[in-house]
Formats: structure tokens, sequence, C-alpha cells
């Protein structure tokens, strides 16, 4: 019987025990408040600020352990990072109820930056599948970073990019044009307010089409372009780059970037049909940048390829640009590195700093004055520049039907910027001919009595060209 009640005592003893240290842990859980990465008995925006510092310079701006443990609320386990602080906005925007915020398999949420919604667009309107998209009449707005596809058709509407704290969450507004057509007839039809970075992504197999009305944005949207983007944009292709779209401004300017555009893929058609106020296709401020896998292809009123405050930097794809004023025009330097560019406008290849070509194929015309070759001591590729007799056409212009060189001109033309990797040093040239269309063979292209062009420096300059239906005597007397 004692030793009945000695057991007995011990296992109470123990039991008791169980529970207290069960009380201290959950006292010990119940301390942490997530969140809370500075420590100040609440959760606010102040939290976010204070894991972006520690992320930015540990040294000055370090967490504390307890501070540390508080702050990791996204995906749990992963370590303190921008997705901690972008919880935390979310929490204290009231978009989640709680922290820790987690997105693993099976736990019920999905990661904001890989999460998919999908925008149906329905002629006034839209309806949205998913989440971070409002729609307010015409009207939907993006207000968080992540993947947003797109189709059907929006008659007059704007889709807005507004990321209430892109240092929270600097992760890219991913929008894909899955079949999608976006008028916007009284603000830009894409308006990126505010983001840091986002990407226009053009589904596979897709045509989409951006366009504007007949009457110029007025209001607060007077001056802006049919897309307006105030941070960085992209315009992107799928894997195989099989999707088109085709931006017409009938008003407007067609884009215009606060700081810098990129065309990585895709086919991007591009039209500005304002003959009145001469409205330019794409203007970077800070950049342009070309490369490979983009079919580019744009018809100017005014400018076509464009940095008001930058450089235009081309390194790889087809880039056609018929023009009405600048077919590519640089603040600071026009790059070539790469890819096939036929460029044609009053002005061909117009920059402050430099030309600078360097690789690719280069076809630039241009009717009022030749490239400044000044600016081309950056040029590293064989350049031949054609300064041609008048024709007997009324203005002295020849047709962009008397192309030569293998190139196909966009326009007519008085100057003539030809470059590609075969303009070797002591190479001699000959041009098949195509007058109006129509060859006539090779070696009737002439530069005073010569049929030949010889490639003698980096930049050659010939003047005086023209094209003849036959060699005249003292050409064959001279040869």
């Amino acid at each position: 019987m004692k030793k009945k009640n000695l057991f007995s005592a011990f296992t109470s003893a123990v039991f008791a025990a169980a529970l207290s240290l069960t009380a201290v842990s959950a006292q010990a859980a119940d301390a942490v408040l997530y969140g809370d990465a500075n420590c100040d008995g609440k959760v606010t925006i102040a939290d976010a600020t204070a894991i972006l510092q520690a992320l930015g310079n540990p040294d000055k701006y370090g967490l504390s352990d307890e501070g540390a443990a508080n702050a990791d609320v996204s995906n749990s386990g992963d370590g303190i990072t921008t997705a901690d602080a972008i919880a935390i906005k979310r929490y204290d925007a009231k978009l989640i109820t709680e922290l820790p915020e987690s997105w693993q398999e099976g736990q019920g949420t999905t990661d904001p930056v890989t999460a998919k919604t999908l925008i149906h667009l329905n002629g006034a309107s839209a309806t949205v599948e998913g989440d971070y998209a409002e729609v307010n009449g015409g009207v939907i707005t993006i207000s968080h970073s992540g993947e947003f596809w797109i189709d059907g058709t929006l008659e007059d509407g704007q889709i807005n990019v507004n990321i209430a704290d892109e240092a929270a969450d600097a992760e890219t507004v991913k929008i894909f044009l899955n079949g999608a057509n976006i008028t916007g007839k009284s603000a830009p039809a894409i308006l990126v307010t505010n983001a840091e970075n986002t990407s226009i992504n053009i589904a596979d197999g897709t045509e989409n089409t951006i366009s504007d009305g007949d009457t110029a944005y007025a209001g607060d949207f007077a001056g802006s372009a049919l897309i307006e983007a105030k941070d960085d944009i992209t315009f992107k292709g799928g894997e195989k780059g099989t999707g088109v779209l085709t931006i017409t401004a009938n008003t407007q300017d067609a884009l215009v970037c606060n700081n810098d555009i990129k065309f990585t893929g895709g086919t991007v058609n591009i039209e500005t049909l304002n003959e009145d106020d001469k409205t330019n296709a794409v203007n970077g401020k800070k950049s342009v940048t070309v490369k490979d896998n983009v079919v580019l292809n744009i018809e100017a009123e005014g400018d076509g390829l464009k940095s008001s405050k930058g450089d235009v930097a081309i390194e790889g794809g087809t880039v056609t640009i018929k023009a009405g004023n600048d077919a590519v025009q640089a603040e600071t330097t026009i790059d070539i590195s790469g890819g096939t560019v036929t460029a044609g406008g009053d002005r061909g290849l117009t920059a402050v700093g430099g030309l600078n070509i360097t690789g690719g194929k280069v076809a630039a015309t241009a009717t009022d004055n030749q490239v400044d070759t000044t600016l081309m001591t950056g040029t590293t590729q064989g350049t031949l520049l054609f300064n041609c007799a008048d024709s007997t056409e009324t203005d002295g212009c020849w047709k962009k039907a008397n192309s030569f060189g293998g190139f196909e001109f966009t326009k007519k033309f008085k100057y003539v910027l030809l470059s590609t990797p075969d303009y070797t040093q002591g190479k001699e040239l000959t041009f098949d001919v195509a007058s109006n269309g129509t060859s006539i063979g090779s070696g009737v292209m002439h530069s005073g009595n010569n049929t030949e062009f010889a490639v003698s420096e980096i930049i050659n300059i010939f003047n005086e060209v023209t094209i003849l239906t036959a060699v005249p005597p003292s050409v064959n007397a001279a040869e």
C-alpha cells in the first residue's frame, strides 16, 4: 500500500512538472509578437522599414535576436528577406489577417510573387479571378507584384499598375497579354503609376492590340502617351516568341517611360498616326535597349526609337523603322552591337554623344543629312557612307525602291549608311542594284568614275553616288 502511494505521488509530481513546462512553453510562444521586428510591442509599417534597413545595412541597422525571430513572418524558417517586409505591409493594410504568413503547399495561401491572377476584359469593365487586382468601372488597378494574365476586350479603359510602396514590394509586376485588346480613349491604356519593375509579356500564339481614340488626352492625362510608365518597363515574348503585340496610337505618342525601356522578345508593331503633332513611337527617357529574339517594327510620324536623356542600345533582334523625323535618336549615344537594323527618316541615326557601331547589320537612310562622322570614334565595324547625287525626282531624293547592298530601305533617301561584319578593310565591293524595285544587276552604281567601293578605313565616305542603267564609256575606259 505504501509502494502504491509512493508511485502515485511520484506520478503526480511528474505530471505536475510536465504541466508546468507546458505552461512555460505556452508563455514563451505567446511572447513572440510576429511582425514586431523593432521590438516596440506592436506591428506597424515601421517594422517593414526596420527589415529593409537591416537587409540593406546590417552593420548599422541589424535586428536583435528577438527582432529577427519576430520578423521571419513570410514562409517562416527561410530567414529574413524582403518578403517578410511585404507580408508586414500586407498585414498593416489588412490584406491578410494574421502573421506569420506562409504559402507552403497545403497551408492555404499563395506566394504573392508567383500567384497567377486572371483578368477577363468584357467590353466596358472586367472580372478578376485572384488577388491584387481591383476593378472600378473600366479601370483595373494592380496593387502588388505577381502574374496577371489578361484576355478579352476593353473598349475604353485602363490597366493601372500602382504599388503602394515599391521599396517594400520590389518584385516585378508581370502582365501577360493573352489575347487582349485594350483601348484607352480618354486616358493611357496602360499606366504604370508606381512600381519598381513592370513587364509586358506577349503570350505565345496570341495577337494583342493596344490603341487610343481620335481625341487627345486632357486633364490629368494631358500630354500622356498611349502607354505611359513612370518606372522601368520591359516587353517580353514567350518561350517560342510567337506572340504579337500591335500598338496603334491614333492621337497620342505610343510609348513613353520616365526610366528604362527594354524589348527582349516577341513581335512588337508600333504605329503613330498623328501627322499634325508628329507623334513619337518610343521614348525611354533614361534608356532604350533592344535585345535578341525581338522583332520590332515601327512607323512613326515623329521620332521612331528615342531616348531623350540617355542612350539607345541595339544588341540584337530585327528592328525596322520608318520615321517622319529621326529614325533613332539619343541624347548620349547610339550603340549598335548586333541584330539587323533598317532605319529611315528625315534623319537616320542622330546622337549627341556618339554613334558606335560594333556589330550587326545596319542600313540607315536620311533625307536631310548624313550622320556626324566626328561622333563615330567608337565605331569599330566597317561602315560605308553614301552621299547620293540628286535623282530625277522633284525633291532630289531617291525612291526607297532604288535600293542596294542587299537591304530593303523603308523610305526615300538622299543619304545612306551601311555597315555589316562583311565590310572588312581591304575589301572591294560592288552592289546589286534594284531600280524601282526591279533588279538591274551589279556594277551599275557609281561614285565618280568608280563602280567598286573600297573599304579602306573603318568609316568610308563616297560622294555623288549614282545608279545608272548603263555604264558610261568614261568609266569603261578608266577600268
